[in-house]
């Protein structure tokens, strides 16, 4: 157990007062723990070895539990006095207070104390922080056995399979992304499960990793920069080896509880980064054959990040939406838990890996890369991806539209518009409930009007797909960085001269004759090189620091 806990265990005798009174007396985080629980030391860890800024408590999938969670918090939940309307989860018995919360927490125990009601404590407390609209993360217990009842026979039992499970085995399962795309789930963990080993073994730390992956990358979209069909077919592969690699950062980050803000960018960036030169490689290879494959490969760069930055702000947009819900306190000994029922039915095991592909995620993406390359060059690539990326959007988007019309028509009570719009003194958003999309048009726009410069001005090239690339990458960090409620420096975005600015200098300086290598000079050094120097810097000094 961390040494930055406290820890209670909780029995039928145990009071609201005396969780009250440990907690009150410490600085330090207090873990709760059911002296009926039995569960595997990897899911304790879950909230003792996590780095956590809020409460959280242990909660296993069952259909119709006594507890529910929505957007992987604590929306309601239960004891021998309260009942939750509808039930996803069933609470494990652990619970990690957070004095991060202490302002919130004391009140609200002190005031569930006065209504004396009957019930186990720990269920009574988790109650009073639901119900006074205190966070509590939800941490599912998964692939393994627990118990928590007062049967001494089935906790002897349950025991027993706990000491024969193999635990080395079930971290490294717990380590794996669950909810990953088809592919992979059933085939790139398979592997990288085996290299996450590896790298526990030999020390390796996740930014390491994710930098391998980079490398594996870049050297992948050299190879399809050569045009010949075994310098593509080995570019492919390593395209398969270097996602496979991918995965093990985010496993290994998971295994060893090495988290940091920086590690998450980098891994982002990295991913958009290593498929976006791959279409420059390609692109490249296929002019050595005589074969202008530019408008397409930018194309394919443009779809992409429309698809990326709508994907991750419509599910933002819809988890700030039902924050907002939690706001709501509910009268502690209130019959009603103030829950509206509103879940869907769950797909039916086809039916959700259908959806899954259908949404053309990393894995199956990366997959169509290389095999269309292989089958058929660089010219097939960009044929065949922009058909599975126009399906993949009428399925994806036609349900995002359906979910938008049940949205509250206000605007979004957030900054995570605003930070990415890139418009110079615009301060809000266009729009109320659609405004997920506005930073995917945006950016639409803008690379149209860049194509068609390029396109006029006869300079489709290299440096033309680096100006475009460097200004996606641009809009890519302001994407990771509003994620993580964070925005880049005003002199920062002011040397990329915001949209409208950036539009009439790239178009002005090709007018008058300005080399347009030069240009492409120019945005790389601020996009690619000044932004990323910066968010390292900045988040280095942010740990020395704090």
């Amino acid at each position: 157990m961390s040494g930055a806990l406290d820890s209670l265990t909780v029995t039928a005798k145990t009071s609201l007062s005396e969780i009250l009174e440990a907690f009150q007396s410490s600085t330090r985080d207090l873990l709760l723990i059911d002296d009926r629980t039995v569960i595997t030391d990897p899911h304790l860890e879950l909230l003792t070895d996590y780095p956590r800024s809020t409460s959280a408590a242990l909660v296993a999938i069952v259909k119709n539990g006594n507890t529910l969670v929505r957007q992987n918090r604590v929306a309601s939940a239960s004891s021998a006095s309260h009942k939750v309307t509808i039930g996803n989860r069933d609470f494990v018995g652990a619970l990690r207070l957070s004095q991060r919360q202490r302002e919130s927490i004391l009140p609200a125990i002190e005031s569930a104390i006065t209504f004396k009601a009957k019930g186990n404590a720990l269920d009574l407390l988790l109650v009073a922080l639901i119900r006074a609209t205190i966070k509590v993360d939800a941490v599912d217990v998964l692939s393994a056995p627990w118990s928590r009842s007062d049967d001494s026979l089935e906790r002897d039992r349950v025991k027993s399979e706990i000491n024969g499970l193999n635990i080395a085995a079930l971290r490294l399962k717990m380590a794996n992304r669950a909810n990953d795309g088809f592919f992979s789930v059933f085939f790139l963990r398979k592997f990288s499960k085996i290299l996450t080993w590896v790298a526990v073994k030999v020390g390796a730390t996740p930014n390491q990793v994710t930098i391998l992956s980079f490398a594996i990358g870049l050297y992948s979209a050299f190879l399809f920069s050569r045009g010949t069909f075994l310098p593509i077919l080995l570019g492919a592969i390593l395209l398969q080896l270097s996602i496979i690699v991918d995965c093990v950062d985010g496993e290994l980050a998971r295994y060893t509880r090495k988290f940091s803000k920086l590690g998450a960018w980098l891994d982002a960036v990295t991913d958009r980064v290593k498929e976006y030169l791959v279409f420059l490689g390609l692109a490249y290879g296929a002019s050595l054959e005589g074969r202008d494959l530019w408008i397409p490969a930018m194309a394919m760069m443009v779809i992409q990040t429309f698809r990326h930055l709508s994907d991750y702000n419509f599910a933002q947009s819809v988890k700030i939406r039902v924050e907002e819900k939690f706001a709501l306190p509910v009268d502690f000994m209130a019959e009603f838990d103030g829950i509206v029922p509103t879940e869907r039915e769950p797909k039916e095991r086809l039916r959700y890996w259908l959806g899954k592909i259908i949404q053309f995620p990393i894995g199956e993406r990366w997959l169509a890369i290389s095999a269309s390359a292989v089958i058929g060059g660089a010219a097939f690539t960009f044929t065949i991806m922009p058909i599975l990326a126009f399906i993949s959007a009428v399925v994806v988007f036609r349900g995002r539209a359906i979910r938008t019309k049940e949205m509250e028509k206000a605007p979004l009570k957030s900054s995570l518009i605003i930070i990415q719009s890139d418009l110079l003194g615009i301060k809000a958003s266009f729009t109320k409930r659609i405004s997920w999309i506005e930073p995917s048009v945006l950016r639409l726009i803008e690379a149209v009007v860049l194509i068609a410069i390029f396109f006029h001005q006869d300079v489709l090239g290299i440096p033309s797909f680096i100006i475009l690339f460097s200004i996606i990458f641009h809009h890519y960090d302001n994407l990771y960085r509003s994620l993580q409620n964070e925005k880049k420096p005003v002199w920062l975005s002011a040397l990329g001269f915001y949209v409208g600015g950036r539009i009439l200098v790239i178009g002005g300086a090709l007018l008058v004759g300005i080399n347009i290598t030069l240009v492409a000079w120019y945005f790389a050094i601020v996009f690619l090189a000044l932004s990323s120097i910066q968010w390292v810097i900045g988040h280095k000094q942010n740990r020395i620091t704090g």
